[in-house]
């Protein structure tokens, strides 16, 4: 199983109550990719909505982004991955958005 990271950690909770009270907890990922061993998937999209799936109680529903959802997918089907991070770098180092814990 991939370790779902992010690199958002900035938080709007107006967004997040917005999400809470359309019960919109979808949450967009990259595809499966890997790094010395270790399968990652990134949150491309729904930060907020994974917040508002937290603070309901419920779990997120995960979808895997294709290349007509994200233009960057490409970069990991070409094996570019250190260029796909950087494409999807938002506001801080990748961390783990179970443990809270950078990864790198």
């Amino acid at each position: 199983m991939a370790t779902i990271i992010s690199s958002q950690r900035h938080i709007n909770d107006e967004i997040v109550a917005d999400k809470l009270a359309a019960q919109d907890y979808t949450v967009t990922l990259s595809p499966v990719f890997e790094i010395e061993g270790d399968e990652y998937q990134v949150v491309l999209d729904g930060h907020h909505s994974l917040e508002a799936a937290r603070q309901a109680g419920v779990e997120p529903a995960f979808i895997e982004a294709d290349k007509q959802m994200a233009d960057t997918v490409a970069l990991i089907e070409r094996g570019e991955i250190e260029d796909f991070l950087a494409a999807t770098r938002i506001d801080s180092d990748y961390y783990d958005i179970e443990t809270g814990r950078d990864v790198w």
